[in-house]
């Protein structure tokens, strides 16, 4: 007996820590998500990208490229030494004497300034190219954060428009709910049948699948946007919504001359072109003599009789001429030349691809402005209409089909008003993009007065 009395007290001393354990599991558990703002959500996508980080190391390597394409024309600094070992010293005799005529062991050391002559320029060419090679990648970063800046964008606002589904759903949901409560109420009324508080039932049952299917999206598309963002996907997201971008007004051939010479992705086409006319030109140099200057001085640690000096130096001017390199040379020609040509092609097709999506973005972006004031009115004549038919239903003077009718068409406008909304910030992204960016964006936008779309009472319950 004192011992279950001993235990039951000491399960008693434990009590606190364990309610304390629990309560912090618990805290753990529904710990919130941090809310992210859009620019910090950009933010995170730029530093965590892979993308964005191979481009960033891209530029890195091409600043070595330009030191190593300079180190080609400084100066070089050797420093060698050498020691020699001979199986025997020669001797030579004269009369009675013997006289050796070196040492058994020579140690040298030479040091030696090789400097080269760049007279026709390869060094300096190539020197240049490394330059434009580093514009080209640092132009392929810039276009790398545009795309990744794009795609934080729209992963963030694919969450938003998820959550909106969800409670477009979970509102068709609660007004299913009300009026299956009111079909009972008329069945037992005896105003009504069975069979309308079947179909009710069955309207319901059909939205709560609904529901499960927007519950998903709301999952998948947060994942969607933590592996743009480069985090865990199972992090919990919470975003604060930013307020509705105004319309913008700008022309058309505006967005597409920006993109066309001021995109990175022109922009890094230009310098490839510049870079392979460089290569091409170091190319058709390569079989002019090259020259160096070369000063060696000698110290030597072991005299001798017969070279008694410890030190010296030397001076040479060398040249190297490449009589026959079996075509070599024409090759490397060929090769640049063809470079050349490609890197031209390819820049065309850069400039109509620009183009086109800058045209394509614009379109969509003066679609979606259309799309928004279009299910603004639908949106409030859905909501009028499904409240005249509660109101008939409920007043016995229409039947379940209208107020079944008239919730669909609810439903299909808030989802209509939703998209619209979103699409059109995507849209405003995707244009963005195609401009060459924010800092494009804003210069083409100016100091134009801006249309704030409009923002009716009923969209915003």
């Amino acid at each position: 007996m004192s011992r279950l009395l001993n235990n039951y007290r000491r399960a008693l001393s434990r009590l606190p820590l364990f309610a304390c354990s629990a309560l912090l599991l618990s805290s753990l558990g529904t710990a919130r998500a941090e809310k992210l703002t859009l620019e910090e959500s950009i933010s995170i996508a730029l530093k965590n990208n892979p993308a964005v980080l191979i481009a960033n190391e891209s530029v890195r390597k091409a600043d070595a490229s330009i030191a190593e394409a300079t180190a080609a024309g400084m100066p070089k600094l050797t420093l060698d030494g050498a020691y020699q070992r001979v199986d025997e010293v020669p001797v030579a005799s004269f009369g009675d004497n013997e006289i050796e005529l070196g040492n058994l062991y020579t140690r040298t050391a030479d040091l030696t300034l090789a400097q080269p002559i760049d007279v026709f320029g390869i060094i300096s060419i190539g020197r240049k190219a490394a330059v434009a090679q580093k514009s080209s990648f640092r132009y392929g970063y810039d276009g790398q954060v545009n795309d990744t800046t794009l795609d934080a964008k729209v992963a963030f606002y694919d969450v938003l428009r998820a959550q909106e589904f969800l409670k477009v759903q979970e509102d068709t949901i609660a007004q299913l709910e009300a009026h299956l409560r009111d079909a009972q109420a008329h069945y037992a009324a005896g105003t009504i049948a069975k069979f309308d508080v079947l179909r009710a039932e069955t309207q319901l049952a059909n939205a709560r699948q609904g529901l499960i299917t927007a519950q998903n999206g709301v999952e998948l598309a947060k994942a969607a946007f933590n592996s743009v963002l480069g985090r865990p996907l199972d992090t919990p997201v919470e975003l604060v919504e930013p307020e509705m971008p105004k319309f913008v007004n700008i022309e058309l051939a505006a967005c597409a001359d920006s993109a066309s010479r001021l995109r990175p992705d022109v922009l890094q086409a230009n310098m490839a072109v510049e870079m392979s006319g460089k290569v091409a030109r170091v190319a058709r140099l390569l079989g002019k003599p090259r020259f160096n200057l070369r000063w060696v001085y000698n110290r030597t640690l072991d005299v001798s009789r017969f070279n008694p000096r410890d030190s010296s130096w030397r001076a040479f001017l060398t040249t190297s001429i490449s009589i026959f390199d079996g075509g070599a040379t024409r090759a490397a020609v060929d090769k640049a030349n063809s470079d050349k040509n490609n890197s031209e092609f390819t820049r065309q097709q850069v400039i109509d691809g620009v183009t086109l999506d800058a045209r394509q973005s614009y379109l969509s972006l003066k679609e979606s402005q259309e799309r928004i004031r279009a299910a603004e009115k639908g949106l409030e004549q859905a909501r009028e209409s499904m409240r005249l038919a509660q109101a008939r239903y409920k007043g016995g003077v229409s039947t379940q089909i209208e107020v079944l009718d008239a919730q669909a068409a609810l439903t299909l406008a808030e989802t209509n008003y939703v998209n619209a909304q979103y699409d059109y910030q995507v849209a405003l992204a995707r244009l963005e993009r195609a401009v060459g960016g924010a800092t494009q964006m804003a210069k083409l936008i100016g100091n134009q007065p801006l249309a704030a779309s409009s923002q009716p009472s009923a969209a915003s319950e």
